[in-house]
């Protein structure tokens, strides 16, 4: 009965992992001449111990940022502190993105001998990312590719910003799709779109792959009122050989590491070796905010494997994120472009033709114990009545 008893405490006795966060993860500005700002954030001591944390600023942006703090004092009593820095930009900067990183070191606890050195135990980052408009109109693209079967369609998106002072009021792309041979199999157009000064928008068009099974070059000119970008990308026509089916998310709580479960289908009829997924994370002006791998898997032919990532969402803000997710083996990779819908305590995947999502996970998984331990409590109790209903008996 006693060694019950310390397997019931044992079951709600769950070690803690000290651990230093910083929010927010970025802060972006655009521009202004001479501006002068002080910037907030926060330390997130999720660990609840005591902590020295030394401050650094780091980048372009470095010599105009000046530290309120270069040194702090944390307690286990405080859940989070807050900072601040100024950043005193000059009158002019280049246009294009301009950045800064403020470093919030981890001291070792404990006292340090004289003349011995002091190693950072743990470092976490915020940044400043400040934005110069170019002169007059200016666009910045890139071209991504999802690949599709043979007949189907393969989507052609350009993220387009506009950089310049004022808006870009048509832009368009024409694309050329090359062989292997390098001959010309098909061409097309987009329509127009109008993009404001500082703001993102996704130019798309799903092209019908009715072209035998192969790779493909796609040459595009993104064409915009003053100008014009010349983007190249490959993909493929055929049956995917690894396919993204399911992303599941248990426990979710921003600000702490979440665990993602992607379930990938192997179609091909042999075993693939070597397979990892990577996730991009991006805010609304197509900045990679977050990215992270998982480990390195085999999946058997027609066969599905679940790979497992893990995403820390200290300094991640609650909002909807454009996110792309890849399946890389070989040479290879297959894409699939998702919205991750993140909140306090939940995280939707949109984008797989469902959704998935997970809400109070711990709450859930505590309640699972608690009725767990009053059903075995009532088992023990029967037990024992039965015993002594025996034993009087007798």
């Amino acid at each position: 009965m006693r060694k019950l008893m310390f397997l019931l405490i044992g079951i709600f006795m769950i070690s803690s992992v000290c651990a230093l966060g910083i929010t927010p993860a970025r802060t972006t500005l655009d521009f202004e001449a001479d501006l002068s700002r002080s910037v907030g954030f926060e330390i997130l001591n999720s660990g609840n111990e005591d902590m020295k944390v030394v401050f650094s600023a780091q980048g372009e942006l470095a010599k105009y940022i000046s530290l309120g703090d270069t040194e702090a004092s944390i307690s286990a009593s405080e859940g989070s502190k807050a900072f601040s820095y100024n950043l005193n930009l000059p009158s002019e900067l280049i246009p294009g993105l301009h950045t800064g990183e403020v470093f919030a070191m981890q001291l070792p606890s404990g006292p340090t001998s004289e003349g011995s050195q002091i190693l950072a135990t743990l470092a976490v980052v915020t940044q400043v990312h400040v934005y110069v408009p170019y002169p007059g109109k200016y666009a910045s693209s890139s071209l991504t590719i999802y690949n599709a079967n043979q007949g189907e369609e393969v989507v052609f998106v350009f993220p387009v910003v506009s950089q310049g002072e004022f808006d870009l009021t048509a832009v368009r792309a024409s694309v050329d799709i090359y062989n292997k041979l390098n001959e010309k199999v098909d061409s097309f157009n987009t329509d127009s779109i109008a993009v404001m000064s500082g703001a993102r928008k996704e130019l798309a068009y799903r092209w019908k792959a009715d072209v035998p099974i192969g790779d493909y070059l796609a040459k595009a000119s993104l064409i915009y009122d003053e100008g014009t970008l010349n983007l190249e990308e490959t993909f493929s026509v055929g049956s995917e050989d690894l396919e993204l089916r399911e992303i599941s998310v248990s426990g979710f709580s921003l600000g702490e590491i979440a665990k993602l479960e992607m379930l990938v289908e192997n179609k091909w009829s042999e075993s693939i070796s070597g397979a990892h997924v990577a996730t991009k994370i991006m805010n609304d002006r197509g900045d990679i905010v977050s990215s992270f791998e998982s480990a390195t898997y085999d999946v058997d032919a027609l066969s599905k494997k679940v790979f497992v990532s893990y995403w820390d969402t200290a300094g991640v803000r609650v909002g909807t994120y454009e996110t792309e997710v890849s399946i890389n083996y070989g040479d290879k990779s297959s894409k699939k472009a998702l919205k991750f819908d993140v909140k306090k305590n939940k995280l939707t995947i949109i984008g797989l033709g469902y959704v998935i999502s997970e809400d109070g996970g711990e709450s859930n998984t505590l309640m699972i114990v608690l009725i767990s331990v009053i059903v075995l409590l009532v088992l023990i109790n029967l037990l024992w009545f039965f015993l002594f209903r025996k034993k009087f008996k007798r």
